[in-house]
């Protein structure tokens, strides 16, 4: 009778599961968001290399991915890769797919020249991963990796062919091919074997900080070729004597009967009844070997009945990095450009709950914002918690002037009031844990689905202040607005992707009665003027310009692409700038502000009415697009100030 190993099982059905549950939880709890890579060993080394080389940490990896990573360093180095043989779920479909294949026939494994050709491939990969993520700061992996793309629903990160020809060489190739995927194609796969060469990889780290510390400059493309190029040759020269190898499978000659089960059963195929001490390149101490011999104390660890010892060390060692991930966090950025003096002088200001800081791209734009503002001197991101450190001249700023500096006033018309609506009534409210971007997002869809209001705006204040619109008659009461504005979860679709968030609102202050305006006034306050001034428009003297005055009328319908029209008229060296507002009766008009020398009013008009529009990308490229903009006849003004 077959003995199962129920140690490596119940790990492997438990991940599994708990993916699968992740999945269909989504499918019924809409504001629920599963992070499928919070545990991820992999993604948190290539997190922890970024910081080291680019003082960044990439995407949205936080110190526990980091702390994952470093325990499955200690784990292979003291015991073994017991992350592949236990927990990685890419290993456990390929050695599922892996037995159909053997109750198929159709099931090989590579040997000699052949072999060793086909483990370079994941050498190959882990140098390309590792160059492009330190080089960026974003995971290269997700753009191929099988596991990323099918958790993710082959998310932007993920290119598809990349992506398919990955999951492709997953299920085929376990099904013909002894672990594919893991043996030649896996970059974790290489790593692990990489670190069960510890005096390898640590000497040549070393060896590069030594060479560091000596003024070097060594770029981490050379380290990171030689410890690739050094793993390889290793793996294919000393396949069966990997050193150290502190923990690990021993074969008892006098008791062993030479069934040969325990090699039959090995996933990894190796020759374990020719052993005595099982210390190959490939082995994961799963203990499948050890569960399949038949004799009493001949297959054992480290000559010892000690069948448990990987599932419990691994499950500590889970314990361990999720532990000490909780005790400390790395700034996914960390940047300064203030003077030694300035940043030694400068006051820390530390706010969190911050929905935009979310990955290394959201922290160096918010980062960007901040390195434009005098008497700011550097800013850390933390993307676990959501959460800034800002470094600033404490003559400037206190805490409350920097949170009016972070926060983003907008004005947003949820939908167009009906032509007969003459007056509109607003509510003003302050509202607790709204301040970002992500905020004035959520608050929208929430007043959307909920009310009748037609528009919100928002003004800095702790808390924030806000005021609803809604046409005359159609406002809700108090208890109502609250309640919406209170809605613990949200759901709502934007382009073809739909979200699901958890919301933390609260109405501090409530101002009643609601408050009266005419429609004229609230088209005033409600709207936003697009502007943009181009082709040297600094260059010339206010008296030579001269405003082209457009009726918008119904191309206002099109204001998103009013980019699109100011890039075409760009091409018109004689225009030099294009903004919006509204005339007396409330009606939006666009002043088109040229240089009456090197253009006309035809000109301009011709442009307008064009067929396509001739638009530029910032990235140098042009395109051309249908001009969805029809105007009448307008009128010329001149020596208008523009500011």
């Amino acid at each position: 009778m077959k003995k199962h190993n129920w140690y490596k099982l119940v790990y492997q059905f438990a991940v599994i599961g708990i993916l699968a549950f992740m999945g269909f939880r989504l499918l019924f709890d809409k504001a629920y968001t599963p992070d499928f890579e919070a545990y991820c060993p992999f993604g948190g080394l290539q997190a922890l290399g970024s910081y080291l080389t680019m003082d960044s940490l990439s995407c949205s990896m936080t110190s526990t991915q980091i702390m994952m990573g470093v325990v499955l360093f200690i784990g292979i180095v003291l015991f073994s890769r017991l992350f592949c043989g236990y927990i990685c779920p890419l290993g456990t479909i390929g050695e599922w797919i892996g037995k159909l294949g053997d109750r198929l026939k159709v099931r090989m494994t590579p040997k000699g020249f052949a072999d060793y050709a086909l483990r370079l491939l994941k050498y190959a990969l882990l140098f390309i991963t590792f160059y492009f993520t330190l080089k960026s700061s974003e995971l290269f992996c997700k753009k191929f990796d099988p596991y990323y793309a099918a958790v993710s629903g082959f998310d932007s990160d993920v290119v598809l062919l990349w992506a398919l020809l990955a999951i492709g060489a997953l299920v085929l190739g376990s099904l013909f091919f002894r672990l594919f995927w893991c043996r030649y194609l896996c970059p974790l796969g290489a790593l692990s074997a990489i670190f069960k060469y510890s005096w390898w990889f640590l000497g040549v780290m070393a060896l590069y900080v030594v060479l560091l510390l000596f003024g070097l400059d060594i770029s981490y493309v050379w380290p990171l070729l030689v410890v690739t190029a050094g793993g390889y040759i290793l793996e294919v020269t000393r396949m069966n004597r990997v050193r150290p190898d502190p923990v690990h499978i021993t074969r008892n000659t006098e008791t062993c009967t030479s069934c040969g089960l325990c090699t039959v059963n090995c996933p990894q195929g190796i020759d374990v009844a020719s052993m005595e001490k099982v210390t190959h390149a490939d082995c994961t101490l799963c203990g499948d070997c050890l569960h399949a011999c038949p004799e009493k104390d001949t297959l054992q660890i480290n000559k010892k009945n000690m069948k448990w010892l990987p599932a419990v060390v691994l499950g500590a060692l889970i314990i361990l990095g999720i532990a000490a991930g909780t005790l400390f966090e790395v700034p996914t950025i960390n940047q300064k450009w203030g003077t030694p003096e300035e940043i030694n002088s400068a006051g820390l200001f530390e706010m969190s709950g911050l929905k935009n800081i979310k990955c290394f791209g959201s922290s160096t734009a918010f980062a960007n914002q901040m390195r434009r503002i005098d008497g700011v001197y550097g800013v850390s991101t933390y993307v676990a918690s959501h959460s800034v450190h800002i470094l600033y001249d404490t003559a400037k700023y206190n805490d409350e002037k920097l949170q009016n500096l972070i926060f983003v006033p907008v004005t947003r018309v949820i939908e167009q009031p009906s032509s007969d609506t003459d007056s509109v009534t607003y509510y003003s409210l302050t509202i607790d844990k709204f301040f970002d971007p992500f905020d004035a997002v959520y608050l929208q869809h929430l007043l959307d689905q909920k009310t009748e209001a037609i528009g919100y705006q928002s003004e800095f204040a702790c808390p924030v202040i806000v005021r609803v619109y809604f046409p005359a008659g159609k406002e809700p009461d108090r208890a109502t607005l609250t309640a919406a504005i209170e809605s613990k979860k949200l759901s709502f679709v934007s382009g073809e992707n739909e979200f699901n968030v958890r919301l933390p609102y609260r109405v501090i202050t409530f101002e009643e009665p609601a408050v009266t305006i005419s429609g004229l006034d609230y088209a005033r306050q409600m709207y936003v003027s697009t502007s943009s001034f181009f082709n040297g428009y600094s260059d010339f003297e206010v008296d030579v310009l001269n405003g082209y005055v457009l009726l918008m009328g119904s191309n206002s319908e099109h204001r998103g692409m009013y980019n699109y029209i100011i890039s075409h008229l760009s091409n018109d060296e004689g225009v030099v700038g294009f903004e919006t507002s509204l005339d007396p009766a409330g009606e939006e008009i666009a002043t088109v502000w040229f240089v009456d020398t090197l253009t006309t009013p035809e000109n301009i008009f011709g442009y307008v009415n064009a067929d396509t529009l001739l638009i530029h990308y910032s990235d140098g490229r042009t395109d051309r697009v249908v001009n969805p903009f029809r105007f009448p006849e307008p009128g010329t003004i001149t020596g208008i100030d523009l500011h």
